[in-house]
């Protein structure tokens, strides 16, 4: 229902801006106005409809955890059929008269729709998620390292509850809630709304009966046996019977990549111009606050293994390497990256920068430059750059980004070998699209502050 509410004030609005946005001279008198107003709730119940076809309106718990991101195409096809349906009725219905309505501003009201109704569906998306009513319960059927990651990428979303893991042969010390014949039972105790079915010991043959035999409203997703391959452009397809997962390929496109460049230097453009004012504050109150310079440099490796500095706003004391004794400390992350959650040398402006990512601002400049992308692979030191071997070395193929998959996956959290995994996936799928998709999702996990420190 409240998505609903959300979608019919979106389109409420559109309409209101788009008959404003052309300023249609229609007819006076009240038979001119009645046939406006017609023409607008024929319009939105439409839509309405148009949208309902795809199911987006079932199932609000499962829904809440929907981006709005992916249901774009599904929406401008949705409130194309909506458009042509409206004009089509309303000309036949003898609603709409060449003086007093023009089939342009429902094309104008759906185009503004296009942007309002997915911003708005965000916004009620994030406010219900960080108190969520009712969270979406998970069962993982499977143990080891798979479980483990899948626990750990669902954790930190408050609107999905990670119930345990159920499995014959869990691996020393794994902790499960029962074996794989409790499924069914521990689905109905538990109220389970979905299994996720990642890599058990037991026969596939096993592994099956129990799945066939719980709830049908309970959902159950298949994590692939060779996951590290696959991304979220991948797709389910089938040959001659046979359901087949597609792994996404890179688009290699001349027109991609230049699209791609053109995009970092207007947007790296308009942000600077736009945060300068924030920018000055923060480089005001680094100077006040903490002596030494502004900005942090430093070396590290981008496109085409071609060193460049990076520039972002000094977090830590002027001389991190000397200022705070570090005997004894080691770094929280696995792999060559030290990183601490509470390290020492880290300043309060400092601290509060890296956990809103702000001190991350001015490599804005460094995007206009060239040096990096907005959406790219994490851009490593050179010592680090020098421990990635094999497939891991395809993130030298494209320019790092302020953003990428790991930051939308988890950021701090995820491990060595999964930030590579990760970073391996966006330049063996890239597109563009794939990249408005991370640009979309990145402001809400920066906002929450999610595996940052």
């Amino acid at each position: 229902m409240v998505l609903v509410l959300s979608d019919l004030g979106a389109i409420g609005l559109s309409e209101l801006l788009g008959w404003r946005l052309l300023r249609v001279r229609t007819a006076q008198g009240s038979s001119a106005i009645v046939h406006g107003w017609l023409v607008a709730v024929l319009l939105a119940c439409f839509v309405l409809a148009a949208i309902a076809a795809n199911g987006v309106y079932t199932n609000w718990a499962r829904q809440l955890l929907t981006s709005s991101f992916n249901e774009v195409r599904d929406l401008v096809y949705a409130l194309g059929v909506a458009g042509c349906a409206t004009v089509g009725t309303a000309h036949f219905a003898g609603l709409a008269r060449l003086d007093s309505f023009s089939p342009l501003t429902v094309v104008a009201s759906l185009v503004v729709a296009a942007v309002l109704v997915p911003l708005l569906r965000t916004v009620v998306r994030w406010g219900l998620r960080a108190s969520p009513s009712r969270q979406w319960r998970i069962l993982v059927l499977g143990s080891g390292m798979m479980a483990r990651i899948v626990v750990r990428s669902l954790a930190w979303d408050r609107a999905i509850a990670v119930l345990g893991c159920v499995d014959d042969q869990p691996l020393d010390g794994d902790t499960v809630l029962g074996t794989l014949d409790d499924l069914p039972r521990l689905c109905q105790e538990l109220d389970v709304d979905q299994v996720v079915v990642g890599f058990s010991r037991s026969h596939p043959s096993r592994v099956l009966e129990p799945l066939r035999q719980i709830d049908p409203s309970v959902t159950v997703s298949v994590v692939p046996r060779y996951f590290e391959l696959l991304s979220t452009r991948s797709r389910l397809d089938e040959l001659a019977g046979l359901p087949l997962v597609e792994a996404a390929a890179a688009d290699p496109s001349a027109l991609g990549r230049r699209l791609k460049r053109w995009m970092d230097i207007l947007c790296s453009g308009f942000l600077l111009l736009l945060a300068a004012p924030v920018l000055l504050l923060f480089a005001a109150t680094i100077k006040a606050t903490s002596r030494g310079p502004v900005f942090f440099r430093q070396e590290r490796i981008g496109y085409g293994e071609r060193p460049f500095v990076m520039y972002k706003f000094r977090t830590m004391v002027d001389d991190p390497c000397h200022a705070t004794d570090l005997t004894g400390l080691s770094s929280e992350f696995d792999g060559p990256l030290f990183k601490m959650r509470n390290d020492p040398r880290v300043t309060n402006v400092g601290r509060w920068l890296r956990r809103t990512s702000l001190d991350e601002l001015p490599q804005l400049l460094n995007v206009l430059l060239g040096d990096m992308s907005l959406v790219g692979p994490r851009p490593f030191v050179a010592s680090e750059s020098a421990q990635l071997l094999g497939p891991a070395r395809r993130r030298f193929e494209v320019r790092p980004g302020m953003t990428g998959l790991w930051q939308i996956s988890g950021r701090s959290h995820l491990s060595y070998e999964e930030l590579v995994r990760l970073d391996y996936l966006y330049v063996a799928s890239w597109s563009l699209w794939f990249d408005l998709r991370i640009l979309w999702h990145t402001p809400a996990r920066v906002l929450k502050g999610h595996g940052a420190f």
